[in-house]
């Protein structure tokens, strides 16, 4: 039997060959890479080279074309010139007698003049020529003949000579007999003004200025004519000279004239070297120069800022006679050659410039497309490395690392591991905690893995398997194995690959977990009924303490508008303010539970903040002004926009700090201040609000504890003020609930600052901020800094020009075009002071905290009140002017003023307490008691809206609305519950239910709801409180008797339902009894019912024992109210 091989040494070998395979691996991918980069970088340098090359190459071609162009002149001007001479010299040699002839008249004159004379021939285009002679060297009378009738001859082709050599500007020409004797200088009216440009004073001096060349002429020997080419036959001798007439730079040609090889005349020709600059710049663009052998600048081309620097001309003309080269010289490359036929040379200078100009985008492109190939390649080389073979060799190093542990797990392992002969049952390799095992199971172990060979061999197909093997019942020890067996291959030979694993103290143990895990399960079941106890709990508590408070505040905001004596009035206010009270706590108390249950929804609108904090101060406005606390607010300009949040459960945290600032707030001030805080972009904006008071203040220790529920600072606190403890606690929740938090600082005996932060959506704007009283000048006078500061701010913001005065002595003179607005108390002026300013402006308009909600016309002025920016802005616009009036007092509105709306409510009293509403608010009502009557009473022509309960017999509200939205979609469908689940409000949103009323239900939660949908029922002035419900004896004539024959119907409905065993029908009479109930203060009999209703929801077995003697007491009750009715003319009580 073999035991497992050990797995040091080959470990460690396995382990030093992976980092060799990575290295072998990294070297061939990115020494292949380094070769392919080497060779496009290559590539890259050999295509800009070639660019370079190809660059100088057109350089040289640009150079080769100019230097051609300048060779061309100057191959035309040795043609020109050796067609004269050849003429000339013809002329000389054949026509002796005709030019003697010519020049004998001109000799006489010539002569008698003193050696001076002006010849010129005849014809428009003659040139004069003035011949000068020296009477030290007289000439031989025929021989000056023909002299002078050869410069006649010149005189009538001069201007054809200057045409032909295409010479631009001035030409200077004269010609001397080659002894001295004889100068003739063309161009010139007298030796006068030869000598004035010459800058001469004697003819002799002139005869030396002009034959200086002589000397020179005299070196080279003249071919016989005639000739092919001038120069080349010692004919022509051109070089750079200034015009000796001009002093311009010219190229001076110096013809000799010969008879023979014998000179007789010597002419020269001065040409401006511009007409070659010229040429030159036309044809080509770049920067050329041409220079003498001397070094001096023959000209230079535009292009060429400045004269070649010596070091240049050097390098240029010790290399002129090999031909064009080119070299670089002090920043530029240099293209240099010999022009033919003078002692000139051409260069062309370029430098980097250029060279970027033309081939710059090329190099450019060839560099980018280089670098991308060689990102991309590196970019491949490296995700192969990464994403190919770096996975690759971590899995191998993995697959490595797994032998290797599986070699160590099976040598450690708590497992024993065997592998057995399936023919003989004998172990072939185990481990020894296997073998261990097997010797406590059976001895030497060999009757237990030939138990397991043979349990292998009755598995159908040789699958693998698992089961637990244990001794013998009454054996000792007890032992428990979990055997898992596979086949598998050893050494070419099949075996049982078996694990073996002692499972004597996991069994105990899983008897020990069983047992916990009923106790685990008993456990969660009890607490999930705790939870849906508590989730019952605020569902039972919205919808029983709603709906009776429904009909409570709905009466008693209808008695409250009915005329009363002023003692009634007072007891009516007193119940009003206990109501106030009570519906604080409960509001307080079922939020906190629906939000601790998870049940609070959060419903993001638009709104704007400077309506939301003016319509809180105005809230509480009389109270603080009751105690002599001025109340102010402040916006800041960034918040005077639309937002989206909820603005309900912020509405109702910032009251209820408000509130408790008014509350312990005797003297000073509170003031109400908003702004937006930034956040870090991707973050919504913080609205922030702070509350101010100068009240009590609390102590360190107060403030730790102020935030927890039912708790308040101290218990003087509850004695003194009242209240249940649990606002600021909400307060808190909600913040949180919101997204956002609430702080509170305090000093005791000084004031505390509340502060709410809570994240808002800057909202899209619909136009443009208007400005309606652009171009107003209004004077804003008020006591208080901090109205000045708030309502200037307003002011301009709409458009208007303010003047912010403290006093009324701070205005000069009379303004009347502007309004004077008085904002806040008069505190620190006369009446005298005030009359006077008040007659200096048009109108006067004045805001102080009891003012109305809309303005009203008085002798002093248009009152309005300083919390109601809308009404302010109203009483100062002009164009509103006339708009402003006295508001009459809100009246009841004749009953179908608004349109009729159709009432669904399967509780008479319920239905008789709502339509009352309705038609107090000025609409029509019909009235169905289930959902069937309502599809059928519904008239699409007459009903603008829809008031529907949601629970009711043979169809609900659910099944309603989603039949009426399919025939009227935009219809206006409002529910009215006593549920306020977010569970509820999204069953009614996917039923198709416009908006959810909850009770109790007021007259101004009413109206604004309509008037939200509907836009036309006025919302009325004083809200409605929870009172106590009036007596048996003080109910309405009208409310009784439904109550009396509706019970009545309910009792009989009930008792048949009972008879009949119809548990939903006996179900449906309770739930509408127990609402009845509730609301009349019958509370004893209302929890009887819902007890009924209770049991009959979760069992028939589990009904009261005590129903017959509910129904008996029911019926007492009914009777009861029965009695109180008058008589009816038909008999029915």
């Amino acid at each position: 039997m073999d035991r497992l091989p050990s797995t040091d040494a080959s470990v460690a070998q396995e382990r030093a060959q992976l980092p060799a395979l990575r290295r072998h691996q990294r070297r061939l991918l990115f020494g292949g890479g380094g070769l392919v980069s080497l060779l496009i970088v290559l590539t890259a340098v050999v295509a800009a080279f070639s660019d370079v090359n190809d660059f100088h190459a057109a350089e040289r071609q640009r150079f080769t074309e100019a230097r051609t162009s300048v060779d061309y002149f100057l191959f035309q001007r040795d043609r020109a010139y050796a067609t004269i001479i050849n003429g000339t010299d013809a002329m000389w040699s054949s026509q002796q007698a005709y030019l003697q002839h010519q020049g004998a008249p001109l000799a006489e004159r010539f002569e008698a003049s003193g050696g001076e004379l002006l010849v010129r021939a005849e014809g428009p285009a003659a040139v004069p020529w003035l011949v000068l002679g020296r009477s030290d060297k007289p000439m031989p009378r025929p021989l000056l003949d023909a002299y002078l009738g050869l410069v006649a001859e010149h005189s009538a082709y001069t201007a054809a000579t200057i045409t032909a050599l295409r010479a631009q500007g001035m030409v200077t020409m004269y010609a001397y007999e080659p002894e001295g004797r004889l100068l003739a200088v063309s161009g010139v009216a007298d030796e006068a003004q030869l000598m004035r440009a010459l800058r001469v004073g004697s003819r002799e001096e002139i005869f030396a200025r002009l034959l200086v060349t002589e000397e020179a002429a005299r070196l080279v020997r003249p071919a016989a004519g005639p000739v092919q080419h001038a120069a080349a036959s010692g004919r022509l001798v051109s070089r750079f000279d200034a015009n000796p007439v001009t002093g311009q730079p010219s190229l001076v040609g110096l013809q000799t004239l010969a008879e023979g090889r014998t000179p007789f005349l010597r002419r020269v020709v001065f040409e401006p070297v511009e007409s070659i600059k010229t040429r030159l710049d036309e044809r080509e663009s770049g920067a050329f120069a041409v220079i003498t052998r001397d070094g001096r600048t023959v000209l230079r081309s535009a292009a060429m800022p400045h004269d070649p620097d010596a070091g240049l001309v050097q390098r240029a003309m010790g290399q002129a006679g090999e031909g064009d080269h080119r070299f670089f010289s002090h920043g530029s490359f240099v293209v240099a050659g010999a022009l033919r036929g003078v002692d000139w040379t051409m260069i062309h200078a370029y430098g980097w410039n250029a060279l970027w100009a033309d081939k710059g985008a090329r190099l450019l492109a060839q560099l980018l497309a280089a670098v991308t190939i060689l990102a991309a390649l590196w970019w491949l080389l490296l995700r192969m490395d990464r994403r190919i073979f770096a996975p690759a060799l971590a899995d191998a190093s993995r697959v490595y690392e797994s032998e290797a542990l599986s070699r160590v797990i099976i040598d450690t392992s708590p497992v024993g591991l065997v592998l057995i002969d399936p023919h003989t049952g004998q172990p072939l390799v185990q481990n020894e905690l296997a073998r261990q095992m097997a010797s406590d199971a059976g001895g030497s172990g060999g009757d237990l893995y030939a138990l397991l060979a043979e349990q292998a061999r009755q598995q159908p197909g040789q699958a693998a398997h698992e089961f637990q093997w244990a001794t013998p019942a009454g054996t000792l020890p007890d032992i428990r194995l979990q055997v898992s067996m596979a086949p598998a291959s050893y050494r070419e030979r099949a075996v049982w690959v078996c694990a073996l694993r002692d499972v004597t103290a996991q069994a105990e143990l899983e008897r020990t977990l069983r047992d916990a895990r009923r106790d685990a399960e008993r456990a969660r079941e009890s607490a999930e009924s705790a939870s849906r106890a508590k989730t019952a709990f605020v569902a039972t508590m919205s919808h029983e303490i709603r709906t009776p408070l429904n009909g409570v505040l709905g009466h008693l905001e209808l008695l409250g508008r009915s005329p009363m004596q002023p003692a009634q009035r007072e007891r009516l206010d007193r119940i009003r303010l206990s109501a106030d009270a009570l519906m604080g706590i409960i509001s307080d108390v079922l939020d906190f539970s629906k939000i601790e249950a998870g049940q609070l929804d959060i419903d993001p609108v638009r709104f704007e903040p400077r309506p939301l904090i003016e319509q809180a101060a105005l809230l509480y406005s009389a109270d603080a002004q009751r105690k002599g606390v001025k109340l102010y607010y402040a916006i800041e300009p960034e918040l005077e926009r639309p937002f989206e949040a909820d603005v309900h459960r912020i509405r109702q945290i910032l009251n209820n700090l408000l509130s408790n600032a008014v509350k312990f707030t005797e003297s000073g001030r509170i003031a109400v201040r908003a702004g937006l805080l930034q956040r870090p972009p991707g973050a919504a904006p913080m609205l922030r609000l702070q509350v101010v008071d100068s009240g009590i203040g609390l102590d360190e220790e107060q403030l730790a504890q102020l935030f927890q529920p039912f708790q308040q600072a101290d218990a003087s606190i509850s004695r003194r003020y009242g209240g249940s403890g649990l606002g600021l606690a909400l307060c808190q929740q909600l913040a949180r609930l919101l997204g956002g938090s609430i702080q509170a600082e305090s000093t005791l005996g000084v004031g505390s600052v509340f502060s709410l932060e809570v994240p808002v959506q800057p909202a899209e704007r619909a136009t443009e901020p208007p400005r309606p009283l652009l171009g107003r000048r209004i004077t804003l006078l008020s006591a208080a800094a901090e109205w000045r500061t708030e309502i200037g701010r307003l002011l301009k913001r709409w458009g208007a020009e303010v003047l912010v005065i403290e006093q009324p002595g701070q205005v000069a003179g009379v303004v009347s075009e502007a309004t004077l607005l008085l904002f806040g108390e008069r505190r620190a002026w006369g009446v005298d002071e005030e009359q006077a300013l008040m007659q200096a402006h048009r109108r006067v308009v004045r805001a102080y905290p009891a003012g109305p909600l809309s303005a009203e016309d008085k002798p002093d002025g248009l009152h309005v009140s300083c919390y109601a920016s809308d009404a302010l802005l109203r009483a100062l616009d002009d164009a509103r002017r006339d708009a402003v009036r006295v508001l009459p007092e809100v009246l009841p509105a004749p009953a179908t003023e608004n349109g009729r709306i159709l009432l669904v409510e399967d509780n008479p009293v319920n239905r008789e307490l709502i339509q009352q509403q309705l038609e107090e608010l000025g609409y029509g009502v019909d009235a169905a008691e289930n959902g069937k009557e309502a599809l059928l009473a519904w008239d699409p022509q007459a009903h603008v809206a829809v008031l529907t309960d949601i629970n009711m017999p043979i169809m609900d509200g659910y099944q309603l609305a989603a039949a009426l939205r399919s025939r009227a979609p935009h219809l206006p469908i409002l529910a009215v519950t006593a549920t306020a689940l977010a569970s509820e409000r999204e069953r009614c949103r996917q039923a198709g239910i416009t908006d959810l009323l909850l009770k109790p239900l007021n007259l101004g939660n009413l109206a604004r709801a309509l008037q939200a949908h509907l836009g036309t029922a006025p919302v009325p002035g004083s809200s409605a409180v929870a009172v106590p419900t009036p007596a048996a004896a003080d109910m309405p004539e009208r409310l009784r008797r439904t109550f009396v024959d509706s019970s009545r119907d309910d009792l009989a409905r009930a008792r048949r339902a009972l008879l009949r065993r119809d548990d939903e029908a006996l179900l449906d009479r309770m739930h509408a009894l127990k609402g009845v109930l509730m609301m009349l203060g019958q509370r004893d009999l209302g929890r009887r019912c819902g007890q009924v209703e209770a049991d009959l929801r979760e069992g028939r077995e589990r009904i009261a024992d005590d129903l017959p003697q509910l129904l008996q007491d029911l019926d007492a009750l009914v009777e009861h109210h029965a009695s109180l009715l008058p008589p009816q003319g038909d008999g029915n009580a």
